[in-house]
């Protein structure tokens, strides 16, 4: 479809298990419908894990927490995930966020 923006999908190298379901790709659509409250909520998250330093939004749990949320999921949905992948969830993520356009 013409004018339709590319889809945001991280394709895992290295499928997880989620409540015995295997993930193999994130989709981050939802990063576009995220609001203030949904941030906020996911900064309370951090705090609740003990994150206590600044610019929590670039961490690579922050990341985490976000796909959690923009997939409906439980705050634990990407703890399984491999390290390789959940560095390259973190980049799409800062980039979503940070990038100009």
């Amino acid at each position: 479809m013409e004018g339709k923006e590319e889809k945001l999908i991280l394709e895992l190298e290295e499928p997880f298990l989620f409540d015995g379901e295997t993930i193999s790709k994130i989709c981050m659509d939802g990063l576009l419908d995220l609001t203030a409250r949904d941030m906020c909520d996911i900064d309370r998250q951090m705090v609740m894990r003990g994150y206590q330093g600044g610019g929590l939004e670039v961490t690579r749990c922050y990341s985490m927490l976000v796909a959690a949320r923009v997939n409906q999921k439980a705050w634990e949905f990407c703890d399984n995930m491999k390290s390789r992948d959940s560095i390259r969830l973190n980049r799409m993520i800062t980039a979503f966020f940070f990038a100009k356009n």
